[in-house]
């Protein structure tokens, strides 16, 4: 026998539902799109940062992945915290490298691509404070999403 949802249960995973969305969509606004804008405005010669992409796709995908047309939003945790671990663990290392603790002291050998110490950035990503700050934020928030139990 099917159990029947009650009101306050739908209001509360609908406030999840919103909330999530809200994220990704400010993600995608400020991080991604204004400050894509933004990077390639004042590059020379015109040209997007690593940065810029990665929050721009990012922020895109935590949107689309919700949406009741693609597998009924069933991606949504798995995308969650698999972007909730990647932004949160960037976002230790710059904001730990910010307190003279470098964990990737011994990754010179890697390819820039992945860690370029001249740039300051893991996989793209800014070690400077502030976008590690951002970074940090944005991952636990993204964590919080796909740890958070469904209320059913």
């Amino acid at each position: 026998m099917e159990r029947s949802i009650s009101v306050h249960e739908f209001l509360e995973v609908y406030d999840m539902v919103e909330h999530r969305n809200a994220h990704y969509f400010l993600w995608f606004l400020f991080f991604g799109l204004i400050a894509g804008i933004a990077s390639y405005v004042n590059s020379d010669p015109h040209q997007l940062s690593s940065e810029s992409i990665w929050l721009f796709v990012t922020g895109l995908l935590g949107i689309l992945v919700a949406q009741k047309w693609l597998a009924d939003g069933a991606f949504a945790r798995p995308y969650d915290f698999i972007i909730g671990v990647i932004f949160t663990l960037v976002g230790l290392i710059g904001v730990l490298a910010a307190f003279k603790i470098n964990l990737l002291s011994g990754a010179s050998s890697l390819p820039t691509a992945i860690y370029d110490k001249g740039a300051g950035t893991f996989i793209g990503l800014s070690l400077s404070l502030l976008p590690a700050l951002i970074h940090m934020v944005l991952g636990l928030q993204s964590l919080n999403h796909g740890l958070r139990s469904d209320k059913k």
